[in-house]
């Protein structure tokens, strides 16, 4: 019965990873059995590398520290696969070693929002999860003959060569069944360095087009709403019903109905939205701080709180989130902001908190609302971002754990904050702009996919600018949040841009970007690019990177394609080198 109960524990994540991934490619092909068998094959290496190591360790010649030590490695690699298969679960894409080195340091923190413990309880609970390995290591157990039952060797043996069958290039969401050390060594090469030949010999010109326009001196209100996707609204997709205010917003303002994020975290939406830069890191590696949140994106002197301030405004950035998460204080504080307001705020200590020690949106608007009213005689920009639909789910009011539960109570609190800035006469002279930061991280829906495509669905978010001075419309050409930044800009100086790659989102310019770059996910070696009518994948690899995709493209288009991202890439190792060089001075 013992040997049952074992065998249940060791299969059951393999088992349920299999489930998952079934369902998961179901949805997208109507065929069973390929994720599943996939998963198999793939995972084959790591089961038979636990087996071997537990095997090994059972040996009656074998050492009793290095059969202690064998068992600990097999427990490690069970530990990560279990890890690995729980963020997939969790948040659609795979355990990856530089997500895990950037974000220990809050994993502490994120443990005791997460289940309410104390320092005490994290010690009681860190206590115990040792405790179970450490005695399964070093307890005596009954050795296996090798002499006697040699076939149990040959079939763990074995189970590697499965992975022959593996087939990780045909499905385009083969990354979700990759075994989490291929998909980390895939993932490599995003890391790769350009060569010193290269970085001397290459060059861009990007082709911009100027226009001056009266400067206007609106106060801006730039609503960062987490995790807001086209999909959870009726509006913008026809999939869900959970958000009747926003889509009640969007009909009377300006609505953008083909709007993407530039990445697929929050951080990616703030560099994009508050700097105008794409969030493409450069080639780096842990040793050289490219591990760390905003790394190359520190000290942007363009940015948009600087750009205001030299136009007389006021710039504050307020969430109910710590802003030691990700170091977002530091980093907002570089880019210029006066004033920043975080999870300690005094007057957010009244009030429940949930995930990264926030507490609920409700609480948050009031806190924005105080502070519009503080600047009633300054010019200001505001930007705000939300915390209550993040991941995990929950309804702050109800405690209903679901994602249709928490982005309508998202939905009930952004809505009652625009009609109290309505009260307070805001749009006479403001501007609210209500964006979604990223794709929410849960799998694609089937319904998303069918509707705009495997790669463009997971980029897809709502924008509406609320603005008393302009009509209501809807505009179906693609916009990105980059354009929300050159937009403001232009409208703050009196002058206003656009190129291929970005776009202008109202006024006489008034233009959308031929292509959109959006840093994938899923595949972090990969970035998409959205044209008007096709769309690419640019594998990022130093000096090899590449266009991917096999849709047809003239050669220059595609060579067009490389050339900007390497571009943008080796922009931002030049400015990290810079700022590294200043810091060390």
């Amino acid at each position: 019965m013992k040997k049952i109960v074992w065998l249940l524990i060791l299969v059951a994540p393999l088992l349920l990873k299999g489930w998952y991934v079934d369902n998961f490619i179901y949805h997208y092909t109507g065929t069973r059995l390929l994720g599943f068998t996939q998963v198999l094959f793939n995972d084959a290496v790591i089961y038979g590398g636990i087996l071997i190591l537990l095997y090994l360790s059972l040996l009656p010649t074998m050492m009793r520290w290095l059969a202690a030590l064998l068992r600990l490695a097999a427990l490690l690699l069970f530990a990560v696969y279990i890890i690995d298969y729980a963020i997939i679960v969790n948040f659609n894409t795979h355990l990856a070693l530089g997500d895990a080195i950037k974000y220990a340091d809050y994993s502490y923190k994120y443990i005791q929002q997460i289940y309410g413990l104390s320092d005490f309880g994290v010690l009681a609970l860190t206590v115990l999860v040792l405790a179970v390995p450490l005695y399964f290591s070093w307890v005596r157990f009954k050795s296996i003959n090798p002499y006697v039952k040699k076939w149990p060797i040959f079939l763990i043996l074995g189970l590697p060569l499965a992975a022959a069958f593996a087939d990780n290039e045909k499905y385009a969401h083969a990354w979700i069944y990759k075994n989490v050390i291929d998909y980390n060594l895939t993932i490599l090469s995003e890391a790769a360095p350009y060569s010193t030949a290269y970085v001397d010999a290459f060059s861009f010109q990007e082709h911009i087009n100027c226009q001056t326009q009266p400067a206007q001196t609106k106060n801006v209100i730039i609503l960062m709403v987490e995790s807001l996707s086209a999909y959870q609204s009726r509006y913008f997709s026809g999939i869900h019903d959970w958000t009747p205010n926003l889509d009640a917003i969007a009909r009377q303002h300006q609505a953008f109905n083909n709007f993407y994020a530039n990445g697929f975290i929050t951080e990616d939406g703030e560099v994009a939205l508050l700097t105008g830069l794409q969030p493409l890191y450069p080639p780096s590696s842990y040793t050289d701080d490219g591990g760390t949140s905003f790394y190359s994106f520190y000290n942007i002197k363009d940015s948009l709180p600087n750009i205001l301030k030299q136009q007389g405004y006021k710039t504050e950035f307020l969430t109910t989130a710590d802003l030691e998460f990700g170091n977002t204080g530091v980093w907002a504080k570089s880019i210029g902001f006066d004033y920043m307001e975080g999870h300690d705020q005094p007057e957010y200590d009244k009030w429940e908190r949930f995930h990264f020690e926030a507490a609920p949106d409700e609480a948050l608007y009031l806190r924005a609302l105080a502070r519009v009213d503080n600047n009633k005689n300054n010019k200001f920009l505001l930007f705000i971002k939300t915390v209550s639909s993040h991941h995990p789910y929950i309804n702050p009011e109800n405690k209903e754990k679901s994602e249709s539960a928490a982005i309508t109570y998202t939905d009930k609190q952004l809505g009652r904050f625009y009609n109290q800035l309505q009260d307070r006469g805001f749009f006479n002279n403001g501007i609210l702009l209500i964006v979604g930061d990223h794709h929410s991280m849960t799998p694609l829906k089937k319904a998303e996919v069918e509707l705009y495509g495997q790669y463009n669905a997971s980029a897809k978010v709502p924008l509406v600018i609320a603005d008393g001075d302009q009509p209501a419309s809807v505009e179906s050409n693609q916009y990105q949040q980059i354009d929300v930044f050159n937009s403001l800009q232009g409208l703050a100086v009196g002058k206003q841009c656009y190129s291929d790659w970005k776009g202008v989102l109202f006024g006489e310019a008034k233009t959308p970007p031929k292509y959109i770059i959006h840093r994938r996910g899923d595949n972090r070696d990969m970035v998409s690019i959205f044209g008007e009518n096709e769309e690419f994948l640019v594998k990022l690899d130093g000096d090899n990177t590449r266009v991917t995709s096999r849709l047809p493209a003239e050669q220059t288009v595609r060579q067009l394609l490389v050339d900007k991202i390497n571009a943008l890439r080796i922009a931002r190792a030049k400015w990290a080198l810079t700022q590294s060089a200043e810091t060390s001075d």
